[in-house]
């Protein structure tokens, strides 16, 4: 899933670019944008994260994640998100996971709502989830199994790109969003998705990752560690001299195995990377790797 996301990704980029660039795609041929490289078997980015902001239990402040950052653990225990800047008839639709994504998005944003008059072509938003509303899923699933009638409301809550509708709901926010899942590397595929976005004009995206636990059903399927998390980036071209971060996909010719901190999800060793100032980090899903790096 990983390699056919930023392929997409990758041919949106270029779908404004011609007959020309989308042969050049299509043959992996040596292709540069400002920020994007192709190669016949490798993809690299360039990007800033000019803000950010993330919540998970017990982790719920700028000065507390700087501690974990430096020495992260895995965070334990139920969300308690109270989500005061939204209405409460909104509010009651949100799940535990919702909360804590919706937090981290209007936390990032600054405000509840979108301004008045606000580009609806700049500053689109990607929500990277590599399991999404598995509980509401599994709860579906069960009423069938029953024999029972499915809520209409239930399912539209339930399908991976509900929580980022109900955020563009909630903050009146009507311009682009998209929905990722490409298991131990979807922050990676989030970030290629909204790399994409810039190279087609936007000035900034917004990517709001955010996974919980799945549920007992679901358990014997769990490949890594997990926790409730959520955080929001704000994504832009490095600008000349910048320092930057950098993100390299490459095909792997097998799981080479978690790194740094195999105690996180893939999901919180990226918010990791991002927040402590590492050098390196290396994920893979067992046939694509994606390798985090930063300038000097």
């Amino acid at each position: 899933m990983p390699a056919g996301a930023v392929r997409l990704a990758l041919e949106r980029t270029w779908r404004s670019r011609g007959t020309a660039a989308d042969n050049m795609i299509k043959s992996g041929a040596a292709t540069h944008a400002a920020n994007v490289g192709v190669r016949a078997s490798q993809l690299s980015f360039s990007f800033v994260i000019e803000s950010w902001a993330a919540c998970a239990p017990g982790v719920d402040t700028p000065q507390r994640w700087a501690q974990w950052a430096c020495a992260p653990w895995l965070p334990d225990g139920e969300p308690q998100v109270p989500l005061a800047a939204v209405a409460p008839m909104l509010r009651r639709r949100f799940a535990p996971l919702g909360r804590l994504a919706a937090q981290a998005a209007l936390d990032l944003a600054g405000s509840a709502a979108v301004e008045p008059g606000a580009d609806l072509d700049d500053q689109p938003t990607v929500y990277a989830s590599r399991y999404g509303e598995t509980v509401r899923c599994l709860e579906l699933l069960a009423h069938l199994a029953r024999g029972e009638a499915l809520s209409p409301t239930a399912f539209g809550l339930s399908v991976h790109n509900a929580i980022g509708a109900m955020i563009a709901l909630t903050r009146g926010d009507r311009r682009n969003s998209s929905a990722i899942a490409a298991g131990r590397t979807t922050v990676a595929a989030g970030v290629a998705e909204a790399l994409a976005l810039l190279e087609d004009g936007a000035a900034s995206v917004n990517l709001i990752a955010y996974d919980s636990p799945l549920p007992a059903g679901y358990a014997p399927f769990e490949d890594e560690p997990s926790a409730h998390f959520a955080f929001a980036w704000r994504l832009r071209r490095p600008r000349a001299g910048e320092r930057a971060l950098h993100l390299e996909w490459a095909h792997a010719d097998g799981d080479a195995g978690e790194g740094a901190h195999p105690q996180l999800p893939s999901g919180l060793r990226a918010l990791w990377f991002g927040l402590s100032g590492a050098r390196t980090l290396v994920q893979s899903d067992g046939s694509r790797r994606c390798t985090w790096s930063r300038d000097d």
